[in-house]
Order: structure tokens, then C-alpha cells, then sequence
């Protein structure tokens, strides 16, 4: 994939990424409060945003819950990463099933009240399987470009 591309994904995902912590960076410039409505209601489309899974610091909150922002942050971080480094092997799709395990069992065990919610595993879990599954996006991504 040409380095263009992959510094434009790379900055959607940066900005994508921005977005999950505005209440943070509002702290700091309050002009920025316009965009908090408007953010709320994009990232309730793609997390729950219950408010006990969401990772606090100082009072202020991020806009997704643990996992979603750990999921983002590894795409995010993965992508980082292959702007300099072209993955050099085709992936097995095992690889994507076994990085979602830890987030399943941790899902499943929660859910089953076996264990009570940790949002350091919740967001580590989903760190993972967006670091992942980030390699599966890319490789698709660039399939389609090249068949375009």
C-alpha cells in the first residue's frame, strides 16, 4: 500500500481516536465544548458508553467504555506502526480467533458474574484484538486498492 494511504488512515484513526478523549482536551479549551453533543451521539453508535465502563481521570471521562477505547487505541497503535513496517507474511485467520479469545472469556466471565468488571482488562483485551485485527483491515484494504 503506498505510504500516502496508510498516513491517511492513520490520521482518520488519530482523529477517531482524539474524539473517544474530548472531554479531556475541553479541560484545557473550553471553545472545544461545541463538538461534545455532537461526539456523544457518533461514539453511541459504536459503544454502549455505560457510565461504570467508561476510564476516568480527574472527573472527566472518555467517551467509550474501557474495551472500545482499548480496541481503538490498537488499531491506532498498529497502524502507527505499519506506516514504517509492511507486514511481510499473509496472515491465518487463526491468529484474529485467537486474540479475540481473551476478550470473549473476559465477556463471558463477567457476564456469568464470576468475576466483577476490570476496566484494565477490559481495555487490555480490547487493545489486543484491535492491534490484531488492525493487521486483517489492513490486508484487506489493500486488496481492494490494488484490485481497484
Amino acid at each position: 500500500m503506498r505510504f500516502t494511504y496508510k498516513l491517511i488512515l492513520f490520521f482518520l484513526l488519530l482523529i477517531w481516536c482524539v474524539g473517544i478523549f474530548i472531554e479531556w482536551f475541553i479541560k484545557f479549551d473550553e471553545r472545544l465544548l461545541f463538538l461534545l453533543p455532537n461526539l456523544q451521539k457518533a461514539y453511541s453508535l459504536v459503544c454502549h458508553q455505560d457510565k461504570s465502563k467508561l476510564i476516568l481521570f480527574n472527573h472527566v471521562a472518555t467517551l467509550t467504555c474501557a474495551r472500545c477505547t482499548g480496541i481503538y487505541l490498537g488499531l491506532l497503535l498498529m497502524s502507527l506502526i505499519l506506516l514504517f513496517n509492511e507486514p511481510k507474511r499473509k496472515l491465518a485467520i487463526k491468529l484474529l480467533f485467537v486474540s479475540a479469545l481473551p476478550m470473549l472469556c473476559d465477556v463471558l466471565l463477567y457476564s456469568m458474574n464470576i468475576y466483577s468488571y476490570s476496566k484494565p482488562i477490559a481495555f487490555s483485551t480490547g487493545f489486543l484484538l484491535g492491534s490484531v485485527g488492525f493487521l486483517y483491515l489492513y490486508a484487506g484494504l489493500k486488496k481492494l486498492i490494488q484490485e481497484l
